[in-house]
């Protein structure tokens, strides 16, 4: 580019976007619950797809993700492909609002923001920004771990008709050793999972963005095509793939923990060795096909309709 006569000197460096107000915090805190509820209606029949693979006797026994989606329509229906979204839909409003929400305060907070390094958005170390989404993850998870217990509560069930919400909080709440402990079943299995996903996650798609306008020079203001279509679904794209490779091993663990009787295991570690134990080392990566399925899809939704109501309301892309 040419510069105008009278300046002493180009800009030395990409120039990161103004940071956010903390009126504009709150809102994207909402934001984020918004588009996590979206994702999780879409990506919704991936996940209860993947809950019954994980919970079959064997990896043989789980089959595809298509076998084993085509099993629950055929015999329950297709709306049993959704059971659980109800919990599901709560849990976004608490868990995603909080791990999408707290990731740029938490940066600022921890020195990960770019205007701790000049303003160079190249400058930020990656195990920063790690830090930040594992940190708002775990705190996110540590709110909606109950809902997480409802949703796979619902997700494994078979019989028909369904029963509802109401219900399952019933059981669950009659169940040793009250409440509000068992409430918390498995909680230590989805805040550990939380804190790798949001750490994989927020870290990936923040690192994606700026590898992709900082060093491949993208742009998110010369068009929509290049903001939406290449660093905004380039970046979820690569955040899918990354958060199912994470978090499988978490996820298995944690469907199991949720899904068996209190106190069968005494750790996270005791259900992997149980799951090794019983399918083999591959037993741990048990539906990862419908886990990418879902993950993919959802980072893809969650991230391009955040940064759209972001945009909508006058807030700088991540």
């Amino acid at each position: 580019h040419a510069w105008a006569p009278g300046l002493v000197s180009p800009p030395a460096g990409p120039v990161a976007a103004m940071p956010m107000t903390r009126q504009q915090q709150a809102v994207n805190v909402g934001l984020a619950g918004a588009g996590g509820v979206v994702a999780q209606f879409f990506t919704h029949p991936c996940e209860t797809t993947m809950v019954r693979q994980q919970l079959a006797g064997s990896l043989a026994e789980g089959g595809s993700l298509l076998s084993m989606g085509s099993r629950i329509v055929r015999e329950e229906g297709v709306r049993a492909l959704w059971r659980g979204f109800e919990a599901g839909a709560v849990r976004e409003v608490l868990y995603s609002s909080l791990r999408f929400g707290l990731y740029e305060p938490i940066k600022t907070v921890i020195g990960a923001d770019p205007s701790h390094y000049n303003n160079d958005p190249r400058a930020v170390p990656f195990w920063k920004k790690m830090a930040a989404g594992c940190a708002a993850g775990a705190v996110g998870s540590a709110l909606a771990s109950p809902t997480d217990l409802l949703k796979t509560r619902m997700q494994r069930e078979t019989r028909l008709p369904a029963r509802s919400l109401l219900t399952h909080v019933r059981e669950i709440a009659a169940e040793p050793p009250g409440l509000p402990w068992n409430l918390y079943l498995g909680a230590g299995a989805t805040i550990t999972r939380a804190a790798v996903l949001g750490g994989t996650k927020m870290a990936v798609y923040d690192h994606s963005k700026m590898v992709m306008k900082h060093h491949l020079g993208f742009s998110e203001t010369r068009s929509w095509a290049e903001k939406v279509l290449v660093v905004q679904l380039g970046a979820s794209v690569l955040t899918g793939l990354a958060v199912t490779a994470t978090t499988s091993p978490l996820t298995n663990a944690r469907t199991y923990i949720m899904s068996v009787p209190p106190g069968t295991y005494s750790s996270l570690a005791h259900c992997l060795v149980d799951i090794v134990r019983r399918k083999g080392p591959l037993g741990v990566y048990a539906g990862f096909g419908a886990q990418w399925a879902r993950f993919g899809p959802y980072a893809i939704i969650q991230f391009i309709a955040w940064e759209k109501l972001r945009e909508a309301l006058g807030i700088p892309p991540i």
